[in-house]
């Protein structure tokens, strides 16, 4: 406009200023291009200054640094919180029953530590018995391991990597003498013809998962859980916080134990054939190796033989691998507590069956559990399907009709152990059952395979 000539100055603060108009002055208006550039709309006039524009800036990053100090203190206050609430947590624990320990692996292949050391953290968490499984084909070693140290009987055994899964047995009676049979029903009658007692390991293991299933396998056992497969099979997720909460407690590991159902089913059916118990393996090995020149010792022997074991009855004291080979014993989740009493038998008038024995057909089932501040769920099963469930401390069955028999007992209220995860797996009772025979044994053309004596193994092979 005519009397608003534009001009062109070099403003205070090193930028060229472009003067818009005299309208634009009294408005607070202006522009200004440069190394700086900034706009103002002050309508009482004046200048922003450098300062004060850092001024801003740094309030903005104080608040920033405020509020992100914030959280994490808050984040900090609740996993502290939560940590210690996983501290104060302590399973319940009696003296009705022996404990024992399946799959435990020591020096003799990748175990940490030896078996007087191993001894020595089991009798430090109430077991009287551990049945070693050191990987060899079999390890000559430790099947022929057998010792009584400071009151725990340490009975040797070996874990076998066959072409179609991972085979263990423990108790042989003579040193091996011949490398096991790479066929799983042959392997098995390798084992039991040293006196041992053969199981089948990992059945659902997302590595290492049994593949052979035809009608001539007949293990001595299966294991329905393995500890080291309820961590293989945990998401990234709950691996992240077992890993934030083991060192508050390393029970919280109860959260991942899981008892996967197609276990359950393997063995039902083989229940169908013979007399084969369930295992819980508790897959101890001490800790582990980073590298050769490294070894952590988490989990230790002494955590992983809290988490499962078997429960044995103190008459067995003994001799309690005699109640293991018979099926007369109970798996339970030992970090959840210990029961103060679990009976589960059959009667026929004045005689009773326990469990791995043969009951008449009508007879009587009685369960009944003592376990101090636990809410309580009982599942009686025959032949895989439930029969009767009762919420409370004891179940009776009249007239029990032919089958095999077993209970799953669940607590519904625990803090870790989830409660659809069995705390107590009995083993069964045969009532009015007629089972197949053994098939026949292959043992020539087993010791035909190779004469030699197997060397034992070092090195674990997965």
């Amino acid at each position: 406009m005519r009397g608003e000539p534009r001009t062109n100055k070099v403003a205070p603060w090193g930028g060229k200023l472009h003067i818009v108009g005299w309208r634009g002055i009294l408005a607070g208006d202006l522009s200004w291009t440069g190394s700086r550039k900034y706009a103002l709309k002050n309508a009482a006039g004046g200048y922003a200054s450098d300062r004060g524009c850092g001024d801003l800036e740094k309030l903005r990053m104080k608040k920033i640094r405020f509020w992100v100090a914030g959280i994490a203190f808050v984040a900090a206050s609740v996993y502290v919180a939560t940590g210690w609430r996983f501290a104060s947590y302590a399973p319940q624990r009696s003296d009705t029953y022996l404990w024992g320990v399946y799959h435990v692996h020591s020096t003799m292949s990748d175990g940490l530590q030896s078996p007087e050391e191993i001894a020595e953290q089991a009798r430090a968490t109430g077991v009287s018995l551990v049945l070693l499984t050191d990987h060899g084909s079999p390890n000559v070693a430790s099947s022929s391991f057998r010792k009584t140290i400071d009151g725990v009987q340490i009975v040797g055994g070996s874990e076998a990597s066959l072409p179609d899964g991972h085979l263990t047995f423990f108790g042989a009676q003579e040193a091996p003498g011949f490398r096991l049979s790479s066929f799983p029903p042959e392997a098995m009658d390798d084992a039991r013809g040293w006196g041992a007692f053969p199981v089948l390991a990992y059945p659902e293991d997302p590595d290492f998962g049994w593949r052979y299933w035809d009608r001539d396998l007949r293990p001595g056992g299966i294991e329905v859980l393995n500890l080291f497969t309820c961590l293989r099979g945990a998401s990234w997720l709950e691996r992240l916080q077992l890993a934030m909460y083991y060192p508050f407690s390393h029970y919280y590991f109860l959260k991942s134990v899981a008892v996967p159902a197609e276990s359950l089913a393997h063995w039902d059916g083989f229940l169908q054939r013979g007399k084969i118990w369930g295992f819980e393996a508790s897959d101890a090995h001490g800790g582990f190796r980073v590298g050769s020149w490294l070894s952590i010792k988490v989990p230790s022997y002494a955590d992983t033989f809290s988490f499962v074991g078997m429960g044995i009855s103190r008459r067995y004291a003994s001799d309690p691998e005699a109640a293991v080979r018979g099926g007369d014993f109970f798996n339970c989740v030992r970090g959840a507590g210990e029961p103060e009493r679990f009976e589960f038998s059959a009667r026929d008038g004045l005689q009773e069956f326990r469990s791995g024995s043969d009951a008449p057909v009508l007879s009587s089932l009685h369960v009944e559990v003592r376990a101090a501040n636990q809410a309580l769920r009982i599942v009686l099963k025959k032949d895989s399907a439930m029969v009767r469930e009762v919420v409370g401390d004891h179940l009776d069955l009249e007239n029990a009709g032919a089958g095999v028999y077993r209970v799953e007992l669940f607590l519904t209220a625990h803090p870790l152990l989830r409660a659809d995860v069995p705390w107590i797996l009995s083993n069964p009772i045969f009532v009015g059952v007629a089972r197949e025979p053994l098939p026949a044994r292959h043992f020539t053309t087993i010791r035909a395979q190779l004469a030699a004596p197997a060397a034992p193994t070092t090195s674990r092979p997965y």
